[in-house]
């Protein structure tokens, strides 16, 4: 299974002026945590060994904020009276001892201030990095921003003038043919439509999110104790994986009158909550909330592949990031039908490599499989999967990368062009895209077929090959020939 998304740990470096400047610190540190960040101070804990704990704090941590003011710089600069604001010096000689170790580069230290004037109180070693003003309007969502590693503008691209192109004569014009027996035909510009395919796959869910509260300890792995629970109660199959737990809170699409859900909470393991309506979290402008959205997302897609009903199983390399079909036992080569677009056929998914230098007619090298690796991704208030095609080398023909898959998958996908991706793309919506019907109705979690646009006028591949370079000419002529199951 896809490994959960870790937050960034930030630590708060600061001084406890007053009471009120204490609370500000808080209020920034709970808001952090909300927008998906694991953002820790002194205030959440009692009780430390202080020295020790900020010394890990700021070893174990991405970013540490360092709240500038006066008082701050003052014992920055060790200034202070003795015996006093003794935490504030010491975590200011761990940060000037890790800005030594690595001069001219600060990517930990961020200087922040919640006053324009204090500005002036940030220390200089800090000085000549990006500092946050957080009285600014935009303050906190520069911060976030900075911690994100997002600029705060878009860099377009250069624009640069197009290379003149030798068309063919006439390669725009209508030739006649002076035959009667032969139709004429457009070269070049066509008036037909042409459909132009995306990898975007359009995922419908339902309105709302069932939730329910995680009564069992921390240190128990859920998914384990909940198939165990399954298989106690009778199951048929394996349980099922389309659900996500977040802060022992529970999250899935799948009602809880489902009979999985009903025996998990026959045994006190969760307790139902009220629903959550989906776009609180799918449109939610919190990094959190959409983390936990695409989590679900993520794990329903799991179920998608577990369950398909082709011939061999579509699992998932954690070390490899992507789903891919494994070998069947006893098996060194694996096909199935299915119907992309317009055709059907047989298409191969997997299959064992010969190891050339060994003299056993039968020794494997390794497997090369059909993948495909992914993101979510919403555009226009749409969800999409974004589909990536992908060739995986496995050195067992099931989840466990070869040591040459780096350079199999790349040689690979180097003679791979337009038409042969746009076969890959379509082999998968075969296999992803479940639209109701007779058998499969009101299914929770769906992926549509890709989206795709036409436009008019086109020009062909047939039309382009009469333009091209002798060394493209072979290349695209190869291409009309594949079977893209199209």
């Amino acid at each position: 299974m896809p490994e959960p998304v870790q937050s960034i740990p930030v630590f708060v470096s600061y001084t406890h002026d007053s009471p009120a400047h204490s609370k500000r610190v808080l209020n920034l540190s709970n808001a952090l945590r909300q927008a998906g960040f694991d953002c820790d101070i002194d205030q959440y804990h009692v009780n430390q060994d202080w020295p020790a704990w900020m010394e890990r704090e700021i070893e174990n941590s991405i970013f540490v904020l360092v709240v500038c003011t006066p008082t701050y710089l003052r014992r920055w600069k060790n200034e202070e009276k003795p015996g006093v604001g003794l935490g504030a010096q010491w975590e200011s000689l761990l940060t000037r001892q890790h800005l030594y170790s690595s001069p001219g580069k600060n990517d930990k230290f961020v200087p922040l201030v919640f006053e324009t004037q204090d500005i002036a109180s940030i220390p200089t070693p800090l000085g000549n990095v990006t500092r946050i003003d957080l009285s600014q309007s935009d303050g906190f969502n520069r911060l976030r921003c900075r911690l994100l590693n997002i600029p705060p503008a878009e860099k377009p691209p250069v624009r640069t003038s197009l290379a003149p192109i030798s068309l063919a004569e006439g390669f725009f014009a209508t030739q006649h043919s002076t035959t009667a027996h032969r139709e004429h035909h457009p070269v070049g510009l066509r008036n037909e439509q042409e459909t132009l395919f995306s990898n975007l796959f359009p995922v419908t869910f339902p309105a709302k999110i069932q939730t329910a509260r995680v009564s069992l300890k921390r240190n128990v792995n859920l998914r384990e104790h909940f198939s165990a629970v399954w298989k106690k109660a009778g199951g048929v199959g394996d349980a099922p994986v389309d659900f996500w737990i977040e802060k022992k809170v529970l999250y899935t699409f799948r009602p809880f009158t489902d009979k999985f859900w009903q025996a998990i909470i026959a045994s006190k393991a969760i307790h139902p909550a009220d629903p959550k309506p989906t776009l609180t979290l799918a449109d939610s402008k919190l990094m959190a909330d959409k983390n936990v959205f695409i989590k679900l997302l993520n794990r329903c897609l799991d179920q998608l592949c577990a369950s398909h009903e082709m011939a061999h199983k579509l699992g998932w390399s954690k070390k490899m990031r992507c789903h891919l079909f494994v070998a069947t036992p006893g098996t060194k080569r694996g096909r199935i039908k299915v119907r992309a677009i317009t055709k059907q056929g047989q298409r191969e998914v997997y299959k064992a490599i010969r190891n050339k230098l060994s003299s056993d007619p039968h020794a494997v090298q390794h497997w090369q499989h059909q993948a495909f690796r992914h993101f979510f991704v919403r555009f226009g208030g749409q969800w999409y999967l974004q589909v990536i095609p992908f060739w995986a080398f496995t050195s067992d023909g099931q989840e466990t990368p070869s040591r040459w898959q780096k350079t199999s998958s790349a040689n690979m996908r180097r003679p791979e062009r337009n038409r042969a991706v746009l076969g890959h793309v379509a082999f998968w919506a075969a296999i992803l895209c479940r639209e109701d019907d007779l058998l499969r109705t009101n299914q929770l979690f769906q992926i549509h077929y890709p989206s795709k646009l036409s436009v008019s006028p086109s020009i062909t591949d047939k039309d382009w090959i009469g333009i091209t370079k002798a060394a493209d000419k072979t290349a695209l002529q190869a291409d009309l020939k594949l079977d893209l199951l199209i």
